[in-house]
């Protein structure tokens, strides 16, 4: 054997440096659950040691685990987290304006902050968890957030401190919930729900939502601006060409080997979570770059991404880096599945229109089989 795989034997099932087993020893936890738990989200662990010089062990965690400064507040009794990308400032007002800081315009309440009117979102109502009770005692909390461009002053019952929080998907059942933008595990073991406001804003009626069905008559939208993609995955594909993923779209990271790979009415698939899913080599799609032989690589770097169709897992050649609004449009579509290009760092890269992929996957030229 060599060095590494006798030192990959610590991650074995009952592996224990104890010379007898008796009640106490190999009672913790072992390092093949340490293993297991950090593959089981897509990373990896590798150990290295050298006898007399030391032990360095290297943990790799995905890109869809991004930690962000974000507010912690509080509404009917459960936590909540807002990204400090979007909070524009904190207001708080005695009790005694609270009664009157609140005016209404059109029978629409709004906040005067600096003689700017400012829409008012209360948190409770929106989420869905009642209003608060009138009360002279109680002062009122705001939270001015901006979403798209626009501001608006988001009522809730306490602001905390900020933290710096992992950001982890929700599953596929609270997907749909376009208000919530994924949850994190607090300092005390708790869940607490991640705010996404342009989602709240859409679902007050601040900005409108640019996803919402249009006349078929309507012409092919241009493309977003780069805030509205948010957070970006920035993956390249054959030739060097550079494409961006929005990371709302990205399930998980998956390397996978070609053996995974299998094949139904002529189409490649892979199985994710008991499902088959296209997969859907990018360098092919897409167009204009040499496709390198799938037969000649051990190993695939996918990004699994969701969809109103389905999932899909988009093959390409490596990940790069996640960026934060440093996406400029430079162009319109180019090609079926390109939302369009932008500069990000100074070097072109295509916009990945992720729904578009997935409903060419699903029906067109890469059909999608129905899993048994």
């Amino acid at each position: 054997m060599s060095d590494r795989e006798l030192v990959n034997l610590i991650f074995l099932p009952g592996f224990s440096t104890a010379e007898m087993i008796t009640k106490v020893s190999g009672r913790g936890v072992g390092m093949d659950v340490v293993k297991t738990n950090i593959e089981r989200i897509g990373g990896a662990i590798d150990v290295q040691s050298r006898p007399g010089q030391g032990t360095s062990i290297h943990v790799k965690i995905p890109l869809t685990l991004a930690i962000i400064p974000a507010l912690i507040v509080r509404c009917r009794g459960d936590r909540f987290c807002i990204a400090q990308a979007g909070v524009v400032e904190l207001v708080r007002i005695s009790p005694e304006r609270a009664r009157d800081a609140i005016e209404r315009v059109h029978d629409a309440p709004v906040y005067r902050l600096r003689e700017q009117l400012l829409p008012v979102v209360r948190l409770g109502p929106a989420l869905g968890l009642g209003d608060a009770p009138d009360s002279a005692d109680h002062p009122l909390n705001i939270v001015v957030v901006r979403a798209d461009g626009a501001r608006f002053a988001l009522v809730v019952d306490e602001v905390h401190d900020s933290e710096e929080i992992v950001v982890k998907p929700l599953g596929e059942q609270l997907a749909h919930l376009s208000v919530y933008a994924g949850a994190t595990i607090m300092g005390d073991g708790r869940i607490a729900l991640i705010l996404d406001v342009p989602g709240l804003a859409q679902h007050a009626g601040i900005v409108r939502d640019e996803h919402a069905p249009r006349a078929a008559a309507a012409p092919t939208p241009a493309p977003a601006p780069a805030r509205e993609f948010g957070e970006l995955l920035v993956c390249s594909i054959a030739a060097g060409r550079r494409i961006a993923i929005p990371l709302t779209s990205v399930a998980r990271l998956e390397e996978l080997p070609a053996s995974a790979i299998e094949r139904t009415g002529g189409h490649e698939v892979v199985q994710h979570r008991g499902r088959v899913i296209p997969l859907v080599r990018l360098s092919a799609v897409l167009g204009g770059c040499a496709v390198q032989d799938p037969a000649a690589t051990d190993r695939v770097h996918t990004v699994i991404c969701s969809g109103a169709t389905g999932d899909a897992a988009l093959a390409v050649d490596a990940v790069l880096e996640i960026v934060r609004d440093a996406a400029t449009v430079a162009g319109g579509p180019t090609a079926p599945g390109i939302a369009g290009c932008a500069l990000i760092h100074g070097r072109v890269t295509d916009l990945v229109d992720v729904r578009a992929l997935i409903r060419r996957a699903s029906g067109g030229e890469h059909g999608r089989p129905t899993a048994a």
